[in-house]
């Protein structure tokens, strides 16, 4: 991609896409975006329109705000901006995924960011599916890559004649995108590494298990990597989430990936509650589902969680598609240290100094002797030169 650029673009289309079109276009045209609408159905685009409404409000509440503090001739603060450019991947492949355009690109927007580019697989006819183009005019995203896999990311990192560089790169995807991604941090940054779909789901009451079985098979039908777990000290509530799996499978219309990922599900039985509480927290799901009655009394003891869902009606299908938090979440038990993708993914902070005169002269002294004992003389020297004293 980057000796070749577009043309290497295209050849991995024909290869890896089975694009067949010819000629064949990298980019969308301005036409197509705007004729998008007309193409899905109306119902599609009102129940787009309640997702993007719903996530713009929840994201908007993230916006962090600058300050600064003055005492004594001393002003500090700190400066939020928005990264100039950013690359959104939305995946395609196994599924079409316009929530994952308006999850990328409503934070982005709510940031601030000024040039924004989303690059997404073509179909075999070269096309981008309508859903994916209406979901992108929606969110104000006209910069659309017809690109998907480990070259697309290389393309957004280090630009083509198509493609212009960004320099942060944010999305889901498949391991050879999230591979892609770790190969050019550093000449870009990324959102986070990400792994297959996950699910832990906590119950104790039997009468929830058909709630928490879906849960499981939600995760599941994403790929034969997902993973899904259900924990409980009560073995009565395990026995029958395996009973009710045995149940709803049958009713999914996924089976050669269920089929694959069922050897992913496991049933977590303990011997207490401060042991299930030990277990969620250890495993640090990307998603959390506390299928309980007094779930919210239950959260001020999680702490590895990417996105949690309390109580019996709250699945995780609502945070996937319209209820507002992001669905780009951290796996692989990145919880213990990351978060769900959010506003402050599209924006860095600076901190400023500004001292006066005689501020600089006070605390000159303790200067010198931080420099003197680290040894760089030159750092004291800086400040010597402003206050004439050695």
């Amino acid at each position: 991609v980057r000796a070749d650029g577009d043309d290497a673009l295209i050849r991995y289309a024909r290869q890896f896409d089975r694009v067949t079109a010819d000629p064949f276009s990298l980019r969308v045209d301005e036409k197509g975006l705007e004729n998008a609408q007309h193409q899905v159905p109306k119902a599609f685009w009102t129940a787009l329109k309640t997702a993007h409404r719903n996530i713009t409000q929840y994201h908007k509440l993230q916006r962090p705000k600058g300050w600064r503090r003055s005492k004594n001739g001393v002003m500090y603060g700190v400066q939020y901006t928005a990264i100039e450019s950013v690359g959104l991947y939305v995946p395609g492949g196994r599924a079409i995924y316009p929530s994952s355009v308006l999850m990328n690109a409503i934070p982005a927007q709510i940031a601030g960011v000024p040039n924004i580019v989303m690059a997404t697989p073509p179909q075999p006819d070269g096309s981008i599916p309508p859903q994916i183009l209406a979901a992108a005019a929606l969110c104000g995203v006209s910069t659309i890559v017809k690109s998907g896999g480990a070259q697309a990311v290389f393309a957004l990192a280090y630009g083509t004649q198509s493609v212009p560089k960004v320099d942060k790169i944010v999305g889901p995807g498949n391991k050879y995108v999230d591979g892609a991604k770790q190969r050019v941090y550093g000449i870009v940054d990324i959102d986070k590494p990400a792994g297959p779909s996950e699910v832990l789901v906590y119950l104790t009451d039997p009468q929830y298990a058909p709630f928490a079985a879906a849960e499981l098979l939600a995760q599941l039908e994403h790929d034969p990597d997902a993973s899904a777990i259900a924990v409980s000290e009560n073995p009565a509530a395990l026995s029958a989430v395996a009973s009710a799996l045995e149940v709803l499978v049958t009713q999914c219309a996924r089976q050669t990936i269920l089929n694959q990922s069922i050897v992913n599900c496991a049933l977590v039985s303990t011997e207490s509650h401060s042991e299930s509480v030990r277990v969620i927290n250890d495993i640090a799901s990307e998603h959390l589902v506390v299928l309980t009655d007094d779930a919210v009394n239950l959260l001020p003891q999680i702490r590895n969680g990417g996105s949690i869902f309390l109580g019996p009606y709250t699945p995780v299908a609502l945070g996937d598609y319209v209820a507002g938090p992001n669905h780009v979440l951290p796996t692989g038990r990145a919880a213990r240290f990351a978060s769900p993708l959010g506003v402050m993914d599209f924006m860095k902070y600076s901190s400023f100094l500004q001292y006066s005169e005689p501020a600089l002269v006070a605390v000159a002294p303790a200067v010198k002797v931080l420099t003197d004992m680290e040894g760089f003389d030159a750092h004291y020297l800086s400040v010597s030169v402003r206050t004439g004293k050695k």
